[in-house]
C-alpha cells in the first residue's frame, strides 16, 4: 500500500474541517515531492514513502528511566509520548498548552499534510519582559512500531524577552519511523532567542523537520542543528526580516556514516534594511554517506546594509561518501555585503603526519582534525549541556576517546 494509501485511509477516520479536506485535496493531488522539483533535485523519498506505517500511535508507557536517557535533564522539561503530552513545567511568564491551530504558509505538500492532518504539538507563548533563565527542553518519544507521526507547534516570543530552546526527535525501539514535523516561531521586537535541535535518531528513523522564523525589529535568532543518527534526515530552515536590525544565526553540523542522508536547505529572507544573517554548516561524511546542502539569501530591494555570511564546509573520510552543495545569492539591493562559499576536501595528510610523529594513534589524529573542523560551528551554541553532548556523539561515530575540553 505505502504510506499515501496509510494516510489515506487515517483522514476517513478523523473529523478535520473544509478547509483542512480542501488543503488535504490538495496534498493528494501533488503527492510527496519527487527528484523533478528543483528544491529535492538531489533527496528521493520514494524508498522512505514506500513503506507501511502506522498512523494511529498505540506505544507503551515510556518509564522515567527511559526518559532520563534522552534527556540533558533540565528543570524545565516538556515531554510527548506517542503523540500525547505528558509533562509540562510551570515557568513564570511562560505559557505552555498542546496543539491549537495557527496561520501558517503551506508552501510545499509536505506542509500541506502537516497542516491538514496534525492533531499533535504544542503551543508556548512568552510574555513581553521576560527573561527565561533555564533552557526549555522539548522531547518527543515514540514506542509504536513503524510509526508515521507528525507535530505541529508554534513559539511566540514577546517583546523585549529571552529564552532557549533544546529539542530531541527521538524513536525507543528500532523499527522504521516517519516523522514530518514543523514548528514556526514568531520572535517580537528586541527579542533573542536560541533553539537547539538534536537529532541523533535509530538507524531506520526518517524525519523531515520544517522551521519557520519570523523576526521583527531588533530581534536576534540563533537555530543550531546537531545530526548524528538517522537513516534520512531533511531539515528546512527558513528565516523572514520584517523589521530593520534583525539577526539570524545558523549553525549546522552534519556527522555521518554507513549509508545516512543528511540534506540541509535553508532560506533568508532580508525584507528589511540594516540587518544581519550568518550561515555555518559543517559536513563529515564516511562510509557510504551522502550530504546536500542548499542555502539561499534573498535580499529584497529595499533592504539596503544588509551583511550576510553563508558557509558550507565539507569533509569526505571515505571514497564512497558524497555531498552536493548548492550556495545561492539573489541580491537586489546595491548596498550590501553578502558572501557565500563551499569547500569540499579531506584531512590535510601533512597534520596527520606531525601528529602521528608526536605518539598520536591514526584514528585518534583523524579524530582531532575532524572535531577542530567542526568545533568553529559548535562553539556558536551557548547551552553548554548541548556542547558536551555534541562532543561525546562526534567521539561515538569516530569510535574514539576525545579527553579535551570544548
Amino acid at each position: 500500500m505505502g504510506l499515501i494509501n496509510n494516510i489515506k485511509s487515517y483522514s476517513e477516520g478523523i473529523q478535520i474541517s473544509a478547509e483542512k479536506k480542501e488543503i488535504f485535496s490538495s496534498f493528494l493531488t501533488n503527492g510527496f515531492p519527487t527528484t523533478k522539483d528543483e528544491e529535492w533535485k538531489y533527496t528521493s523519498l520514494k524508498k522512505v514513502i514506500a513503506n507501511e506505517y502506522s498512523i494511529e500511535n498505540k506505544g507503551e508507557v515510556i518509564d522515567l528511566s527511559v526518559i532520563e536517557k534522552y534527556s540533558l535533564e533540565f528543570e524545565n522539561r516538556i515531554i510527548f509520548s506517542d503523540g500525547k503530552l505528558i509533562n509540562t513545567p510551570t515557568i513564570k511568564g511562560v505559557s505552555i498548552t498542546g496543539f491549537s491551530e495557527f496561520e501558517s504558509k503551506t508552501t510545499d505538500s509536505i506542509l500541506q499534510l502537516n497542516k491538514a492532518l496534525s492533531q499533535n504539538g504544542f503551543t508556548i507563548s512568552v510574555d513581553k519582559n521576560t527573561v527565561v533563565e533555564n533552557p526549555i527542553e522539548i522531547l518527543f518519544l515514540s514506542t509504536t512500531e513503524n510509526s508515521f507521526s507528525q507535530y505541529r507547534n508554534q513559539i511566540s516570543i514577546g517583546e523585549n524577552s529571552e529564552v532557549k530552546f533544546v529539542e530531541r526527535i527521538q524513536n525507543i525501539n528500532n523499527s522504521a519511523s516517519f516523522v514530518n514535523h514543523f514548528t514556526q516561531i514568531n520572535c517580537d521586537k528586541n527579542t533573542k532567542s536560541e533553539y537547539n535541535k538534536i537529532q541523533n535518531n535509530t538507524a531506520k528513523s526518517q524525519l523531515i523537520d520544517t522551521v519557520n522564523v519570523y523576526q521583527e525589529q531588533d530581534s536576534t535568532c540563533n537555530i543550531n542543528t546537531l545530526i548524528f543518527g538517522g537513516s534520512f534526515t531533511r531539515n528546512n530552515l527558513n528565516f523572514e526580516q520584517n523589521g530593520s536590525n534583525c539577526e539570524s544565526n545558523m549553525n549546522g553540523v552534519s556527522v555521518l556514516n554507513d549509508n545516512q542522508l543528511a540534506d540541509n536547505h535553508t532560506f533568508v529572507d532580508h525584507k528589511s534594511a540594516h540587518c544581519r544573517s550568518n550561515e555555518m554548516y559543517k559536513g563529515v561524511y564516511l562510509g557510504h554517506s551522502k550530504g546536500i546542502f542548499n542555502g539561499k539569501i534573498m535580499v529584497r530591494p529595499d533592504a539596503q546594509k544588509i551583511d550576510a555570511f553563508q558557509s558550507n564546509n565539507n569533509l569526505l573520510l571515505s571514497n564512497t561518501s558524497s555531498i552536493d552543495s548548492k550556495p545561492q545569492l539573489e541580491i537586489y539591493a546595491d548596498d550590501v555585503k553578502c558572501s557565500h562559499g563551499c569547500t569540499i576536501g579531506q584531512l590535510d595528510d601533512d597534520a596527520l603526519f606531525y601528529m602521528r610523529s608526536r605518539g598520536i594513534g591514526i584514528e585518534e589524529a583523524k579524530a582531532v582534525l575532524t572535531y577542530a573542523f567542526a568545533s568553529e560551528a559548535i562553539e556558536n551554541i551557548s547551552v553548554e549541556q548541548v556542547k558536551t553532548l555534541a562532543k561525546n556523539l562526534l567521539a561515538q561515530k569516530l569510535n574514539v576517546d576525545l579527553d579535551f575540553s570544548l
